[in-house]
């Protein structure tokens, strides 16, 4: 009997098709492309074709040419180590310019290798630090507004790192709008852009941004390969030294990352309209039909405390919910049956189109082990735990917090997978199986 195929729903990292392993193989068990002889050369050759077609899809010239659209292109181990590496070389460069402490701005949604490397260099005290909030409901939800991050910079404010889209939402910030703000006080605007780069455009002329972090692995490259990409008059006016050759590992590049990920990427763009379109439908599939069998709603419908900041002053109010919801919540107490609420803006059209996340709300419902049962069952998605950072930030209600789920669609979903997970899904969540942890 032919062995059943695995549903793989998973966000925190993408798999490699035939032609990117292929192509990660091929580049293995080489020497250093910075060797003379016939094979480190075409390492040599891969590496600067890479960084040309980086350049080429997000319409930059690249550095040393003088010009305001120049960059760099450095290769790093991931957006993690993109981040740190921007947010550690703002922060000395403006130390050594100034010889004054600098301040950094960024938001309680980023990826915990900006908020824990922010949150470390300001308890050593090497910088200030401002982290802000997002809005919790309406059209702020989950996005960090213009007017919060006007009212944070100081006169020695020497990075703002915004994150593109939430890595456990989806949800995508405006960094048009935020670059302006920060271009305007003269400071250098980064992003996290892991999870948009080859799924939408990122062009950072057109976006404000002076530097960008991505990771090859969120769009079916390997892990272990990332970029780090750097306006060239960032990189001058704050004296940032990086290698001439633009490498921050020295001669040992990641060749096997490189080779992969360049064919990922060639893949990830070809027909991205269509895929994207394809995407969009799987994930209102998903939509339709638990819509179809159980209760949903969106996290503005939910009774709750809400919580926001205006010009640094804390304010809180009662949401009431809506009667619609309130009725259903009445319903779950008294049946033990279950509503899903989608953790999202109405109508998610300001998320990533492949990424769902939503809460089951059921008396003794868990979400581990919701998630753990779907395995057993072949079908790969991720839990949220109650004490995520994302989960903090958007202020969800406390009888919400252990029923997080989130489901990532990506160009290599199919349609079967949608199904078989819409099947299982709505069996567990509504049998008598124990979904206690």
């Amino acid at each position: 009997m032919a062995e059943e195929k695995t549903v793989y729903l998973d966000g925190e990292t993408s798999l490699m098709p035939q032609l990117v392993l292929d192509a990660f193989i091929q580049w293995t068990n080489r020497g250093s492309s910075r060797a003379k002889h016939a094979s480190g050369q075409e390492g040599h050759e891969l590496v600067k074709k890479f960084r040309k077609q980086i350049a080429s899809v997000c319409e930059f010239d690249l550095a040393p040419i003088e010009s305001s659209i120049a960059f760099k292109v450095l290769f790093t181990s991931g957006a993690a180590e993109s981040n740190y590496t921007i947010i550690t070389r703002a922060m000395d460069g403006y130390w050594a310019k100034t010889g004054n402490r600098p301040h950094i701005i960024t938001s309680n949604v980023e990826h915990p290798s900006v908020l824990s490397c922010c949150k470390r260099l300001e308890a050593e005290q090497s910088c200030q630090l401002t982290v802000l909030p997002v809005g919790t409901e309406g059209d702020t939800f989950g996005v960090v507004r213009p007017l919060d991050l006007e009212l944070a910079i100081k006169k020695n404010t020497c990075l703002v790192s915004i994150i593109a889209a939430n890595h456990e939402t989806g949800i995508i910030n405006n960094l048009k709008e935020l670059s302006k703000i920060a271009r305007k006080s003269k400071v250098p605007f980064h992003s996290d852009v892991a999870q948009l780069f080859g799924k939408t455009a990122v062009r950072p002329c057109v976006l404000g941004l002076d530097a960008f972090s991505i990771s090859l692995h969120k769009l079916h490259g390997p892990p272990g390969i990332g970029v780090l990409v750097v306006r060239n008059t960032f990189v001058q006016g704050y004296g940032i030294k990086f290698p001439e050759d633009g490498s921050l590992h020295g001669n040992m590049e990641n060749l096997p990352g490189i080779g992969a990920g360049r064919v990922a990427l060639r893949i990830a763009l070809k027909d991205r309209a269509e895929k994207t379109v394809q995407v969009i439908k799987l994930r209102a599939a998903i939509k339709n039909v638990i819509e179809a069998r159980i209760p949903c709603f969106y996290l503005d419908d939910h009774p709750a405390i809400v919580r926001w900041t205006h010009e640094g002053v804390w304010y809180e109010r009662d949401r009431k919910g809506s009667s619609e919801m309130q009725d259903a919540i009445v319903k779950s107490e008294k049946n033990s049956t279950p509503i899903v609420v989608w953790i999202a803006p109405v109508g998610h059209e300001r998320t990533m189109p492949g990424t769902l996340t939503l809460s089951v709300r059921r008396p003794h419902f868990n979400a581990e082990a919701a998630r753990a049962a779907l395995e057993r069952r072949g079908i790969l998605i991720s839990a949220l735990t109650s004490r995520c950072d994302t989960v903090t930030s958007l202020n969800i209600p406390k009888e919400l917090k252990n029923g997080i789920l989130r489901i990532c669609i990506s160009d290599e979903t199919t349609t079967d997978d949608i199904k078989a997970f819409a099947r299982n899904f709505l069996e567990i969540i509504s049998g008598s199986e124990s979904l206690r942890r």
